[in-house]
């Protein structure tokens, strides 16, 4: 179609959709780098506390009314009052003083969001609950570089909606170089931040030439990572005394109260250090990995079903699922189905051995010994180079015997046979 026969709206869609093919093509030569910065509420004037707290209090009236009303899809984004519920549970009608346009469209892309990943996924046949409504929102997007945020100088930064220029603290780290892309204005206990998306052109390597070595993860209780090389990660971060003797204080006190509701801060601060440390674990482990190795390969373990076993808590307090998410996204990591017997399988004849929990050395009939946990992440390794990936139909008939006991694995060509059983389940009791 030409230019010269389409309308104004249709060349300003093709004008869109030319400009994200561009940036598509752009990023490709780019790696992605994204800061979480705190803002300095010490500067704050009283416009800009009032201006920043209304901001998430009415970004949550707004969300909750549009999950409110029955066709989302139909509503306009474009609305100054909203009808919410107060203290009491009575309706009470606001007008949206503080979010400016571009935060309203941004409230209702994420809703509109959910809605489609929600359908997306009851499609593909799984069970999907609803959407619920928030009793406090804590992140709000902001979309568009020089529009809804700017950087105006190595330490102070400008949001829409807010006069007073705001100082951050470490934004120095933000290079000239640096394309800066969308960001988010966060609320937490500890403060408000501000985290940036920025990217920047991937420089070539002066160690082109340098050979690493490809790695198989394997993740456990005991030891939480364990690597096909023998490295051992705990990444366990407990609860403090200090977060157990607030929840004691906060049990005690008055729902409601003044001391409750400091106390309730208190206890969120005190969770919110502790998620920071397992982000920071997460950050470490997986940097080393990538920057040691050429490819990882991992297992699609169900992180989140091994939160209700026997070690449950144990698992809860890890950084496991962290790890797991961090490693999918990288282009360096690759992911074996889940249903894949890494634990059972011999590396050295094939057959599936039937293992307890309270079997940490892996023992075949073969010959073959090992530790249970440095075995499996061999296993994986092995799977992983061998593009074994799935498990495939076709099987091969047993005796009764044999299927009670073993089956075979054709390690040259990298196919199972036989009954497969993922071992996950094994962590789901209680």
């Amino acid at each position: 179609m030409k230019l010269g026969k389409m309308t104004d709206r249709e060349i300003k869609n093709q004008q869109i959709k030319d400009t994200l093919a561009k940036t598509r093509e752009k990023r490709k030569t780019q790696r992605c780098l994204v800061f979480e910065l705190k803002l300095d509420s010490s500067h704050f004037n009283l416009k800009t506390k009032e201006a920043l707290k209304m901001m998430f209090v009415e970004a949550k009236w707004l969300y909750n009314y549009y999950l409110s009303q029955e066709d989302i899809f139909k509503l306009d984004c474009k609305i100054d009052k909203v009808v919410h519920k107060d203290k009491d549970g009575n309706d009470v009608e606001s007008e949206l003083r503080f979010l400016p346009a571009k935060y309203k469209s941004s409230v209702y892309e994420v809703l509109k969001n959910s809605i489609k990943a929600l359908s997306s996924t009851k499609k593909k046949g799984k069970k999907v609950g609803k959407l619920k409504f928030k009793s406090q929102y804590n992140s709000i997007d902001l979309n568009q570089y020089k529009n809804t945020h700017k950087i105006i100088s190595n330490n102070r930064i400008k949001i829409a909606g807010i006069k007073q220029h705001l100082k951050v603290f470490g934004l120095e780290q933000i290079k000239p170089e640096y394309e800066i892309a969308n960001a988010k204005l966060l609320k937490k206990a500890s403060g408000y931040y501000i985290k940036l998306t920025c990217f920047e052109f991937i420089k070539e390597s002066i160690f082109t030439n340098e050979v690493k070595p490809d790695v198989g993860l394997d993740f456990g209780i005991k030891d939480s990572i364990i690597t096909s090389d023998g490295k051992k990660f705990k990444v366990s971060i407990e609860e403090s005394e200090r977060l157990k003797k607030l929840q004691r204080k906060l049990a005690k006190a008055t729902k409601g109260s003044n001391n409750w509701y400091k106390l309730k801060l208190q206890v969120q601060k005190e969770y919110e250090h502790i998620v920071n440390k397992r982000n920071d674990v997460a950050n470490k482990i997986v940097n080393f990995l990538l920057t040691n190795y050429s490819t990882v390969y991992f297992q699609d373990e169900m992180i989140q079903a091994w939160h209700h076993g026997i070690f449950g808590k144990q698992v809860q307090n890890s950084c496991l699922g962290r790890v797991k998410a961090k490693l999918k996204t990288s282009p360096n990591a690759i992911m074996i189905e889940r249903s894949f017997p890494s634990t059972k399988l011999c590396l050295n004849c094939g057959a599936l051995n039937i293992l307890t929990l309270a079997d940490r050395t892996y023992k075949c009939d073969c010959g073959y010994e090992e530790d249970r946990d440095i075995k499996a992440a061999k296993t994986i390794l092995h799977a992983g180079r061998c593009k074994t990936n799935y498990i495939p139909t076709e099987r091969r008939d047993f005796k009764p015997v044999e299927n009670k006991t073993s089956a075979s694995f054709d390690l040259s060509r990298g196919v199972s046979y036989g009954s497969v059983k993922q071992e996950a389940p094994a962590f789901r009791q209680g």
